[in-house]
């Protein structure tokens, strides 16, 4: 299984930033109050990673 960091990918420091970046589909998920942002997609939005504190910031509902 592979790292936490490998499946969050690229870290971003603003959400503008994500946003750019995010697709129609994909989630952006924190995990400390807005510092930093990653882009997820859908099947990568696991119960670890919620576990872990990631929470969604806007994404596909």
């Amino acid at each position: 299984m592979s790292s936490i960091i490998e499946q969050l990918g690229p870290k971003y420091f603003s959400l503008e930033a994500a946003r750019v970046d995010a697709s129609p589909t994909e989630f952006i998920i924190t995990n400390d109050d807005g510092n930093t942002y990653y882009i997820v997609t859908p099947e990568r939005l696991t119960n670890e990673i919620v576990e872990l504190g990631y929470k969604k910031v806007e994404g596909e509902e």
